[in-house]
């Protein structure tokens, strides 16, 4: 193991001190994790066992602990970031004898939005023109639903003369809401398409349970809590009045007008947590507690039984995600193997800040090389991927400081901001020299943003 690498693995290991049963517990599992495998799977092992194992322990200790003095009877894990989450509460369910019943919902973003779109009008338009990793004209007509040829005749008609294919910027992005908002046919196909898949969508939801009279959760990865937003309108389109009830690892806000207290953050919610927000990677986190199968995109019926149309996972990343969540299960049997009430407790005194920070803020160069090659795709499409830790140039890194960022994202000009879903990541492997620099440039950025968002929350 390289010199660089024992010092992260010596960090994490002196930051578990002061929680030994759950240090014994990595130990463990890093032992049985080691045998055979390269740098990179070396540096898997140490973050598995260390920080990410730990981090899932404590997140679904304190789900369940929040669930059961709610008296929730069951728990929803909405694929795919609630995978490893699912497998865990399992196994502490059955440790701790809870009658919380656990499930495993097939959705996401995509397959929810699209049946959504037609009941809750102009705010559809929100989702459809909203930023993100080289955001294109054809990709926003595939958040809407329409097909490649629908996508083409609109866009002849909102910006002729110009490609599909080309990278906007934020404020082109959102100079294009009113265009669209009065192009008669997008908003007619947007809504055909929409009304379409949503007797299936739902048929699905009542097939697993969620028109049920059971008082119920919804357990993911979180941030704005759009997936929970989306489905209180598919719910309440068939006519069923309760209200959903969240747990989320983090919350940087909430959808307009939500109850604030149908939203439960771990690590950080949107009143709170500015710190922490701009030391933290979501996509990373999103890349990692992952399931083995791809996003689901619609809902089909198959022998009498509603099932998820899943996309393909990207050959690129069919070996890594195994890895990972084979050394996530492995934490995981463990941890149940040697539960008891003091690893509970620990868990709950679990220095989560340091453990997350040292890794998604300030990775190794291991860390970086094995983490950031994973291809990443923040749009609801999963069209476009790229590395999570995207090759920057020393100008492209320069322009994620505060003040050339703002500039890139509201005045005109050619440029577009080159973005990275980690980007601590590519700034460890790409920026050389500049590497202290330009990390704390993009800390400000993300402090800045973060610290803004959370007045604006308050405010409203």
């Amino acid at each position: 193991m390289k010199q660089q690498e024992m010092y992260k693995l010596n960090e994490y290991r002196r930051r578990l001190k002061r929680t030994p049963k759950l240090l014994n517990v990595s130990e463990q599992a890093y032992r049985k994790a080691l045998s055979g495998r390269g740098e990179t799977a070396a540096a898997q092992a140490v973050v598995s066992m260390f920080v990410l194992g730990p981090v899932l322990l404590s997140f679904s200790l304190w789900t369940l602990k929040q669930a059961e003095e709610a008296g929730k009877r069951r728990l929803y894990f909405l694929a795919r970031d609630g995978w490893m989450m699912y497998q865990m509460a399992r196994y502490l369910c059955e440790r701790k004898a809870l009658s919380i019943e656990c499930r495993y919902l097939y959705a996401s973003r995509y397959a929810w939005r699209i049946p959504e779109q037609h009941l809750i009008g102009e705010k559809a338009m929100e989702r459809i023109c909203r930023g993100g990793l080289d955001v294109t004209f054809a990709a926003m007509m595939r958040r809407a639903g329409l097909t490649k040829e629908e996508g083409s005749r609109i866009a002849a008609l909102i910006r002729p003369g110009r490609k599909e294919t080309d990278i906007l910027s934020w404020k082109e992005i959102q100079n294009l809401r009113g265009p669209l908002s009065s192009c008669r046919e997008f908003i007619e196909l947007a809504d055909f398409h929409s009304r379409e898949c949503y007797g299936d969508t739902l048929s699905y939801l009542e097939q697993e349970g969620l028109l049920d009279a059971v008082p119920y959760g919804v357990v993911d990865s979180g941030w704005i809590g759009t997936m929970q937003e989306s489905l209180q309108h598919l719910l309440e389109g068939a006519g069923c009045g309760g209200e959903v009830e969240g747990y989320y690892f983090g919350l940087y806000n909430l959808p307009r007008g939500a109850d604030r207290r149908n939203f439960h953050g771990f690590y950080f919610e949107p009143d709170s947590g500015a710190y922490r927000k701009a030391r933290f990677a979501n996509s990373l986190f999103e890349c990692i507690f992952t399931a083995p199968h791809g996003m689901t995109q619609t809902y089909v019926c198959r022998n009498g039984r509603w099932e998820p149309k899943l996309a393909s996972v990207h050959p690129a990343n069919l070996e890594w995600i195994k890895r990972q969540l084979d050394l996530l299960e492995l934490y995981i049997k463990i941890a149940a193997g040697l539960y008891s009430e003091g690893l509970e407790q620990e868990a709950g005194e679990l220095e989560l800040q340091g453990l997350l920070e040292s890794f998604m803020s300030s990775p190794s160069k291991e860390e970086a090389v094995c983490y950031g090659r994973v291809l990443f795709s923040d749009d609801v499409t999963e069209e476009r991927m790229q590395p999570l830790a995207a090759k920057l140039t020393q100008r492209q890194f320069w322009e994620h400081h505060p003040l050339p960022r703002l500039g890139l994202m509201l005045l005109p000009g050619k440029r577009k901001l080159k973005d990275s879903g980690w980007i601590e990541g590519s700034i460890r492997l790409y920026a050389g020299n500049l590497y202290g620099w330009h990390r704390m440039g993009a800390i400000l950025y993300k402090y800045a943003l973060y610290a803004r968002m959370q007045h604006g929350y308050k405010k409203g």
